[in-house]
């Protein structure tokens, strides 16, 4: 595929909520070499400060917040700290918000609030790597194949330890029942659905449990009225820890160690680092005749690094102010799942970031 000519580089100012983190630091890294733009650190710390890049302390959920964030600025949204009216009002003062959480509870009632005021900026949902590169590539199946169901297995290696917030939540998500996206409307608990996935082409599948991730942005491409069906299972790398957390869930101690998250992240962080670090990425469709029909396939680096990667894409694939795209959209309303993976062979030149394909046009061998 040929390269698309390089977008115009990003300017004005880009706000990142919670950017203090273990994925703020990535990115205000390529903020700095790919991008013209001011960069603002929103943080109670207001920690960072270097070239282009401004710290701002204060508590985004206090009652002021929103006065303090400039207008029409690209905000990006870090923390599930953050209100819900913080993306409002970005939105009603027409600039953009760029949410990744995965939480799906956190993610509607963002949407919700976004849709029923209005006002001409973007509120640009499920912007990451899972979601957001996983989003990229379910929608594609459903939309190649007419897809009914899609399973998405996520794959994390212990090679570092990942930062507070992401091992924060987690372990809040163990003990989070939530909703099965699809027909069958069903609330599960976390290590209900088990099953496994072979992460790396040509090796044994590996166990996997299904947690509760946010499904927007994968049926839009369908046709039908019929719902699809999404579901999402995370393993860990070592395998091991996979079975030991199932062991766990299967006890029913979830609800347990989400009431423990920060201590038990705290021991977490104190262990001995295992493996690689690294993030793969598998989806398969199933046809409405209820056979597997085509999966893509993502094994990377670093999650943190793949998740700073496709913000800073979804940054650059933002509409300009003359072609505006007013209300609440989605990774997929920006982005291809070719175009992502041409991004972030771009933004992370050193990083292996092997692709292959079954049952799809043009499959990779």
């Amino acid at each position: 595929m040929a390269s698309r000519a390089d977008p115009p580089p990003v300017q004005g100012t880009v706000a990142l909520i919670g950017g203090t983190g273990d994925v703020g630091g990535r990115l205000v890294r390529m903020l700095v070499d790919h991008t013209a733009a001011r960069i603002l650190l929103i943080s109670r710390s207001g920690v960072g400060s270097g070239d282009r890049v401004e710290a701002l302390r204060f508590d985004i959920a206090g009652k002021d917040a929103v006065g303090k964030l400039p207008l029409g600025a690209t905000v990006i949204n870090l923390t599930e700290a953050t209100p819900p009216t913080i993306a409002v009002e970005v939105v009603r003062k027409g600039g953009s918000f760029l949410e990744t959480s995965a939480s799906p509870n956190y993610v509607q009632a963002l949407k919700q609030e976004v849709t029923g005021v209005g006002g001409p900026g973007t509120a640009v949902l499920c912007v990451g790597a899972a979601p957001g590169l996983s989003t990229l590539m379910a929608a594609e199946l459903v939309r190649a194949k007419g897809a009914v169901a899609v399973d998405i297995g996520l794959e994390l290696g212990m090679g570092r330890h990942y930062g507070r917030a992401a091992t924060e939540w987690f372990i809040d998500a163990l003990g989070r029942p939530y909703w099965l996206s699809g027909p069958e409307n069903t609330i599960l608990r976390p290590g209900d659905l088990r099953r496994s996935f072979a992460f790396v082409r040509g090796t044994r599948s590996r166990p996997a449990l299904g947690i509760g991730f946010t499904a927007d942005g994968i049926t839009e491409y369908r046709k039908s009225a019929r719902s699809v069906r999404v579901r999402t299972f995370v393993a860990i790398d070592p395998p091991f820890v996979t079975r030991a957390v199932g062991t766990l869930l299967r006890l029913g101690l979830g609800p347990a160690l989400a009431r423990r998250k920060r201590g038990v992240t705290r021991v977490l962080r104190r262990l001995p680092e295992t493996g690689q670090a690294h993030a793969r990425i598998v989806v398969e469709a199933q046809s409405p005749e209820g056979i597997l029909a085509a999966s893509h396939h993502v094994a990377a680096g670093d999650q943190a690094e793949v998740t700073a990667a496709m913000i800073l894409a979804t940054i650059r694939a933002l509409p300009a102010a003359d072609r505006p795209m007013p209300g609440v959209r989605t990774i997929i309303d920006l982005l291809t799942f070719a175009e992502a993976l041409e991004a972030l062979r771009h933004l992370l030149p050193r990083m292996a970031i092997e692709t292959w394909s079954t049952g799809v046009k043009g499959e990779r061998p």
